[in-house]
């Protein structure tokens, strides 16, 4: 009896520290670094504070030129030039290129659209998110 109980107890525990792990618990953050390799842009989900300014950061090792998009409203893949009135903030990398600049979030708190593709469309595009709440 004292075993079965401690088990469970055990197993409670366990399942809460798994939780606070996952990764729907990302930190807040004022810096966005983005890798973008063969294998797509990494990573593709974060959390920032609103209304504030944030560094992004883009290294695209690749053999292509990328664009990293945040949108204002959700489009549906593949992104066209009717979007293009949708776009909060766009970033072109060139091939081989890096480049570190800033911009500010929203004001709304809320989850934004984020997408990363090569700018020829050859490779499927990534969309990812940006939870963006009051600090």
């Amino acid at each position: 009896m004292r075993q079965t109980i401690y088990l469970r107890a055990c197993l409670i525990l366990l399942v809460v520290w798994l939780a606070a792990c996952s990764s729907d618990q990302l930190s807040l953050t004022s810096e966005v670094d983005v890798q973008i390799t063969q294998s797509g842009c990494h990573p593709m989900e974060w959390r920032v504070p609103a209304g504030q300014v944030i560094s992004l950061k883009l290294a695209n090792k690749t053999l292509k030129d990328y664009t990293w998009i945040m949108m204002g409203r959700p489009v549906t893949p593949p992104f066209d030039a009717s979007d293009a009135a949708n776009v909060f903030f766009a970033q072109q990398v060139a091939v081989g290129a890096s480049a570190s600049l800033q911009f500010n979030t929203p004001a709304a708190a809320g989850e934004y659209q984020v997408i990363c593709s090569p700018l020829d469309h050859s490779a499927e595009e990534q969309s990812g998110r940006i939870t963006v709440v009051q600090p």
